[in-house]
C-alpha cells in the first residue's frame, strides 16, 4: 500500500515542479506593471487616452500623441516590463519625425485588461495597428505606417508586420525566439518542455514584405547579439543592421549617434 501511495506522489510531484517551472518563465516573459510610474501631463507633448478593444473583446489602453506635421504614424511596441508610464521618453526623442506615436500596453499591463500570453499580444498588436490605420486614414492598402518593436516588443510587431501593409519595420534588441533565449540562458527552466510562448520570430520575419531596420549590442547581456545577427539574416527585404553601444536596458538610438540617424533616414526614405 505504502509503495503504491509513493508511485502516486512521482507523477504528481513532476507535474509540481513542471507547472512552477511554466510559472516562473511566465514571470520572466512578461513582467508587468499596472503601477503608472508618470502621467502623460508630465509630458509638455499633446496625448490623447485611446481606449479599444482586441478581436477577443479584451479592453486595452494607450497613449496617441498627434502632430500636426505627420505624414504618418509609429505604432510602438514596448518591451516585457513596466507599461506605457516608462516610455514617455520616445515620443519626447522622436518630436522631429513627421509621426504621430501610438504607444499601447497589451493586456495585463497598465491600464489594460486581461493576462498576457502569446495569443494575446498577438491579438492587441492587430488591435492597435486598426487604431492607427483609422487615424491615419488614407492609402489603406499601403498606409503610412511603421512599426518600431524592442527587445520583446520586436517579437510582438511581428505578429502584425507579418500579415499587416506597412512602410517599415524597426526593431532593437530582439530574439529569434524566447524558446532560443530560454535554452541559452535559462536552460534549468527546461524550456523545451515549459516554454508557452515561444514567439518565433525567426519563423515570422520571412513573410515580412516591408523593408526591415534591425539593431542590436554586442554588450547586450539578455539577449545574445548573435541571436540579432541571426534574425536579420530571415529578412527579406533588409534595410540596415546597426551595432548598438551599451547593455539590453542603455542601447538604443540614445547611446549610438550613427543608429539615431538611420533611424530617421529609413523613415523618410520610407514614407
Amino acid at each position: 500500500m505504502s509503495f503504491f501511495v509513493g508511485a502516486l506522489w512521482i507523477p504528481g510531484g513532476l507535474m509540481l515542479l513542471w507547472c512552477g517551472l511554466q510559472a516562473y518563465g511566465n514571470r520572466l516573459i512578461f513582467r508587468r506593471s499596472r503601477t503608472f510610474r508618470a502621467k502623460k501631463e508630465d509630458t509638455a507633448l499633446t496625448v490623447e487616452d485611446l481606449e479599444f478593444c482586441a478581436e477577443d473583446g479584451t479592453a486595452l489602453h494607450g497613449w496617441w500623441f498627434p502632430k500636426a506635421e505627420a505624414r504618418g504614424a509609429l505604432l510602438v511596441c514596448h518591451g516585457n516590463a513596466g507599461n506605457v508610464s516608462d516610455r514617455l521618453w520616445i515620443p519626447e526623442d522622436l518630436q522631429d519625425v513627421p509621426l504621430h506615436i501610438f504607444l499601447f500596453d497589451y493586456r495585463g499591463y497598465g491600464k489594460s485588461g486581461g493576462l498576457p500570453s502569446e495569443k494575446g499580444t498577438g491579438w492587441d498588436v492587430r488591435a492597435a495597428y486598426e487604431v492607427v490605420r483609422e487615424k491615419v486614414k488614407g492609402d489603406l492598402e499601403n498606409p503610412p505606417i511603421f512599426i518600431y518593436g524592442r527587445s520583446l516588443g520586436g517579437a510582438v510587431a511581428l505578429q502584425a508586420a507579418e500579415s499587416l501593409p506597412i512602410r517599415g519595420l524597426i526593431l532593437e534588441s530582439t530574439m529569434t525566439s524566447i524558446l532560443d533565449v530560454g535554452r541559452r540562458c535559462y536552460p534549468w527552466l527546461l524550456p523545451r518542455l515549459t516554454c508557452r510562448h515561444p514567439f518565433r520570430s525567426d519563423l515570422r520575419i520571412a513573410a515580412v514584405k516591408a523593408p526591415v531596420l534591425m539593431a542590436h549590442s554586442p554588450e547586450d547581456e539578455i539577449i545574445p547579439f548573435d541571436m540579432g545577427e541571426a534574425l536579420y539574416r530571415r529578412v527579406p527585404n533588409p534595410g540596415g543592421f546597426y551595432r548598438l553601444t551599451g547593455s539590453h536596458a542603455e542601447a538604443g538610438w540614445q547611446t549610438s549617434p550613427e543608429y539615431a540617424d538611420a533611424f530617421r533616414a529609413f523613415i523618410l526614405e520610407n514614407l
